[in-house]
């Protein structure tokens, strides 16, 4: 019970933080969240290690059985294997090193939980993709405040399908309990505890059914779809108005009546310094105007998805064609900035 009591408190820890809708306790809830994703995760998992479902190595096998390495991005192994098999035992046996990964990496996880049916597949990419904002937050100090509020909520409705999907079935109970745990954990999630008699395995198979029927009651998924398309359209527009800045810029520095958006993109990625705008023309790079067009259609197609995954996941897909050429971009207005704040400073003898 007292492994409940620990999921309760994060969950509801980050639900309480959550509800004050401010930024800063938007970024604590999101961290909180993703913790208890993977606190499920690695129950789960241990779980099944315990019962040797990848692991039958050591175990006696009947004559003509043998092991089978699981394929953990083939998705369909699990059930062809089983078919094939006949009615037969399918005996799985994970790698030394695919037990290492898994025991270390949050998307190795994922996989081994999709191959084995416990969650959707397509909750890799958006379970991966959540992961990888909370490293941001909790390495380099960045945390997406426009979509922030949005995801959070989107973590807590995954948190709460995780919940119900790696159930650990029933806790156990310790005579070190303290005997109000049953009690406190219930009032975490807000709601009454139900009245057992002795040993309580009723509520023990039930609390996070209960925890994650708790939690949706605060959730607001609904715009969900328009929101994160409007968080697209507004980096995208950031991304335009820099390089209409450093084209400004550049039109000075390459004495050229005028430099184009494309023009400021060929000289991203040209491969020696220019000195001349003649010096781009015909030089072919990553990114086209069909690319960017299709960038800047992308928000429309965010607000008219019809599920909050579905948007989110179309999102992740923007961001990872989108996001190293935003960050060209970037780094390309700042040193230009830079140079501009340089030069003011002398001409003021600073």
């Amino acid at each position: 019970m007292k492994r409940a009591a620990e999921i309760a408190a994060q969950v509801f820890a980050a639900r309480d933080a959550l509800l004050r809708e401010q930024s800063e306790d938007d970024r604590v809830a999101f961290l909180l969240f993703d913790s208890a994703a993977e606190t499920l995760m690695v129950r789960w998992i241990a779980s099944g290690m315990g019962l040797h479902k990848w692991d039958w190595g050591h175990y006696w096998r009947a004559p003509g059985e043998r092991l089978l390495k699981p394929d953990l991005t083939d998705m369909e192994q699990r059930e062809r294997e089983r078919a094939a098999a006949g009615g037969r035992a399918v005996l799985w046996q994970l790698s030394a090193s695919q037990k290492r990964k898994i025991e270390r990496d949050f998307t190795a996880k994922l996989q081994l939980l999709a191959w084995d049916g416990a969650i959707p597949p397509a909750y890799i990419a958006t379970l991966g993709r959540l992961h990888d904002y909370r490293n941001e937050m909790y390495h380099r100090e960045e945390s997406r405040p426009k979509a922030l509020r949005t995801m959070v909520h989107l973590y807590a409705w995954l948190v709460a399908d995780l919940l119900e999907r790696l159930s650990a079935g029933w806790f156990s109970w310790s005579s070190d309990d303290p005997a109000d745990l049953l009690k406190r954990t219930y009032a975490r999630m807000g709601v009454e505890a139900p009245t057992v008699e002795g040993a309580p395995l009723g509520p023990s198979f039930e609390i996070q059914t209960h925890m994650a029927e708790a939690l949706r009651r605060e959730l607001r998924l609904e715009a969900v779809p328009a929101l994160l398309g409007d968080y697209a359209a507004d980096r995208l527009e950031k991304t335009h108005s820099r390089i209409a800045f450093c084209a400004e810029f550049l039109a000075g520095e390459l004495d050229a009546k005028k430099v184009t958006e494309m023009d400021v993109i060929r000289l991203l990625y040209a491969p020696a310094p220019v000195g001349r705008l003649e010096d781009l023309a015909g030089l072919r790079v990553p990114v086209s105007r069909q690319t960017i067009a299709s960038w800047d259609a992308w928000p429309d197609r965010i607000r008219t998805t019809e599920e909050p995954l579905d948007a989110f996941g179309s999102l992740a897909e923007l961001e990872a064609e989108f996001e190293p050429f935003e960050a060209k971009v970037r780094e390309l207005a700042s040193q230009i900035d830079g140079e501009i704040q340089f030069r003011s400073d002398w001409a003021r003898g600073k």
